[in-house]
């Protein structure tokens, strides 16, 4: 209805409609009791309980907006809160693939080139949760610099091995599997990848291979650092499926304007 839609004008005219009427009570006032005073204050008390009236249904309108509001908002960081539970799941599986691949010893820059979509892959959402999730945020990218960092030294320990490793022409399209069995070898966390070898060559080629002094520390390094980030990024896993039952919203960003 008209007045719902516009309560300012509505006000606005049920206060001109009190003045009228205040006007014309005292004009007939005037008519009917000579004495001025009296009219006065029969016209003050009904101009003071019109304006109560007049007051009192504007700020009802004015409280009725204000929970409109309040009620939109509250379901806009609902939905909000819901999307960003949805993500923080993912990437607690996300978090915990990371951990297995780091003790299997996985070389994550092999499949990208950049080095930190090698480890993670960002969502829209990613920044919103900077802004909800602070501390959980700074945990994980501290973590992911820190698996990037690893990557590049799995790379130097990759070259190192593969420096020692020649192949016949049969083995050659598996140097890659090679590589990363061969480190597990020479970290001393690895048995014998018949399945991903393929050929005879290879298999051959993997037990053949012996690991000199360097490539042993390095790659014993690597693995004592990789169970660690393991650790890490389980734990990281954790925080993101404990925050992801949160049930309030905290913070603000542009899809969730603060309270």
């Amino acid at each position: 209805m008209w007045p719902a839609e516009n309560p300012g004008a509505a006000t606005l005219g049920a206060a001109v409609l009190v003045c009228g009427l205040a006007l014309g009570t005292y004009a007939l006032l005037i008519k009917a009791f000579p004495g001025r005073a009296t009219a006065n204050a029969m016209v003050a008390a009904i101009m003071t309980i019109g304006v109560a009236i007049v007051l009192a249904a504007g700020l009802d309108h004015l409280w009725d907006a204000q929970r409109e509001r309040d009620a939109r908002m509250a379901s806009a960081r609902l939905r909000h809160l819901q999307r960003l539970q949805a993500l923080l799941r993912e990437e607690s599986g996300a978090l915990s693939s990371i951990a297995q691949a780091l003790r299997d010893g996985r070389y994550f820059a092999l499949v990208a080139n950049d080095a930190r979509r090698a480890v993670w892959q960002d969502r829209t959402l990613t920044a919103d949760v900077e802004r909800h999730f602070p501390e959980y945020y700074q945990e994980r990218e501290h973590l992911i610099d820190a698996i990037v960092e690893h990557d590049g030294e799995l790379a130097r320990g990759r070259q190192i091995v593969s420096a020692g490793l020649t192949l016949t022409r049969a083995a050659e399209p598996y140097r890659a599997d090679l590589l990363q069995a061969l480190v597990r070898k020479c970290g001393g966390a690895g048995v014998r990848p018949h399945e991903t070898l393929g050929t005879t060559d290879a298999v051959r080629a993997y037990d053949e291979y012996g690991c000199n002094p360097e490539a042993t520390y390095v790659c014993r390094m690597l693995f004592d650092r990789a169970e660690d980030l393991a650790d890490a990024a389980l734990l990281a896993s954790a925080a993101a499926r404990r925050y992801a039952e949160e049930t309030v919203l905290h913070g603000s960003c542009t899809y969730a304007p603060g309270e």
